[in-house]
């Protein structure tokens, strides 16, 4: 793609693995300079090679806790402090709990509701805070998950969390607006990586299409495949988007019932 982004800077937070590495990769092939943040250093360093190894060696890192509203605050100033300004940002930190809501503790409760909430909170705030400055104000993108609009038992605090995420990006969007400053979140399905994987049975086994009977495309999602909606979210391809939610989630929840598709394959075929 040619998003004309070429020079803009763009800061991803929880880039180091998965959706948020895949943003940032997207973000380099775009001709942005990136700044990625993460809370493991070890994860990061691996990142950082990777992106040298595929050519890319000015990518910034930094070792920061997205919950603690002062680390944000200082990588965003440190971000400022080299590049001169922040157009892009992207929330991707994130974390899940499979645990019934009658068993979860007031620690884990917290836990939650910081990783998935508070981390974009304080990255939408630090973002705002420099964008206001540009003269064509910026864009941030909040990542959610289908499990904001689809009830999972089991996951439900993780649901819960990811759906307030999308008001948070709506209120910000409003707030934001004046200063030419879009907002928006992105709604993916399973995406495969190093955490989902374990939970996806084996391709091509009965176990396999029977997990994604539910979804249109019969898969997971590759990071990628998140990422590049992603950062065209931030380009002015999108420009008159804002407090949109975009679903990125393989059609699973565009149907009630799919099984009809299934048992009538031969009719849709005419």
């Amino acid at each position: 793609m040619d998003l004309h982004m070429k020079g803009k800077a763009a800061v991803v937070a929880g880039g180091s693995t998965g959706i948020g590495f895949a943003t940032a990769l997207c973000f380099l092939e775009e001709g942005c300079k990136v700044a990625v943040f993460a809370r493991n250093a070890e994860k990061l360093e691996t990142a950082r090679e990777q992106f040298a190894s595929l050519g890319y060696k000015d990518v910034m890192t930094g070792s920061a806790d997205a919950t603690l509203e002062e680390a944000v605050n200082k990588f965003a100033a440190d971000v400022v402090e080299r590049f001169g300004t922040i157009d892009y940002w992207v929330n991707v930190a994130g974390g899940s709990l499979r645990k019934s809501l009658n068993k979860v503790t007031n620690e884990e409760f917290d836990k939650v509701v910081a990783i998935n909430l508070k981390s974009a909170f304080f990255g939408c705030n630090a973002a705002a805070r420099y964008m206001k400055k540009n003269e064509k104000g910026g864009a941030i993108v909040n990542v959610s998950s289908m499990a904001a609009h689809r009830a999972a038992a089991g996951r439900a605090l993780y649901g819960c969390t990811k759906a307030a995420l999308l008001q948070l990006t709506k209120v910000f969007a409003a707030e934001l607006s004046p200063f030419g400053i879009r907002v928006n979140s992105v709604s993916p399905g399973l995406v495969l990586t190093e955490l989902s994987r374990p939970v996806v049975p084996e391709e091509n086994s009965p176990e396999f299409a029977a997990f994604f009977t539910e979804y249109l495309i019969k898969r997971p999602g590759l990071a990628r495949e998140v990422a590049a909606p992603i950062v065209s979210m931030c380009s002015d391809v999108f420009g008159y988007t804002t407090a949109a939610d975009l679903r990125v989630d393989g059609g699973v929840d565009a149907v009630y019932e799919t099984k009809w598709i299934e048992e009538n394959i031969e009719l849709l075929r005419e």
